[in-house]
């Protein structure tokens, strides 16, 4: 009897996917080894966006952290590499390289020119149609593991804010809910108080 022709996932590398993915239109993430095309953000998303980038910037002036938004690569599984640059043998790692909203970075030795090498301080994702369950449990689960300190999911069409401060000392997490009439407080960036009934798309 033949066996059934069933095809195998092929995991890629951070070099396999920038060698398959590079150059083309769509733009594409890594997790685990798996490649994801992202689809092209709505103008509301776009919008809110630019509000929280703009709110960001003001508050940062001055200090050691950054933000930056999309698209601008994170990698947080990366095929090890020895002291010259060169792949380890027999070191073949599953890759994620993402592309969060909006990141804050206080450690700039994670900043290199082609993105942030290790773990954000502190991340934003805009859920939309296309990306909202891959936000809520894939990229959820590799930010907590990764080190990422807080996690905001918001949700446009729901007007609700999700704010996750993440404890990887006890592999928990607290999780606080708010709306676009609140002002939502930042855990990781003392100080910080965004005020989302400023907001309107309108």
């Amino acid at each position: 009897m033949n066996e059934p022709n069933i095809q195998k996932i092929t995991f890629l590398t951070v070099e396999e996917f920038f060698a398959v993915y590079s150059g083309k239109e769509e733009r594409y993430e890594l997790i685990d080894g798996i490649a994801y095309m992202m689809a092209a953000a709505n103008i509301e998303h776009q919008a809110l966006s630019f509000f929280l980038s703009g709110e960001l910037y003001n508050f940062l002036k001055g200090k050691k952290c950054r933000a930056f938004y999309a698209p601008c690569d994170v990698f947080l599984n990366e095929t090890p590499k020895d002291d010259t640059g060169k792949i380890k043998k027999n070191k073949r790692v599953k890759g994620t390289v993402v592309q969060p909203d909006i990141m804050v970075i206080c450690d700039k030795d994670k900043i290199k020119p082609d993105g942030c090498h290790g773990a954000p301080d502190f991340i934003i994702e805009i859920l939309s149609i296309s990306t909202k369950d891959k936000d809520k449990s894939i990229k959820f689960y590799k930010y907590f593991i990764s080190g990422v300190k807080e996690y905001w999911i918001i949700d446009p069409e729901e007007q609700l804010i999700q704010v996750y401060k993440f404890k990887p000392e006890s592999k928990n997490y607290e999780v606080s809910m708010f709306t676009f009439d609140d002002k939502v407080k930042s855990h990781v960036l003392e100080g910080l108080e965004i005020d989302f009934s400023e907001f309107s798309f309108e």
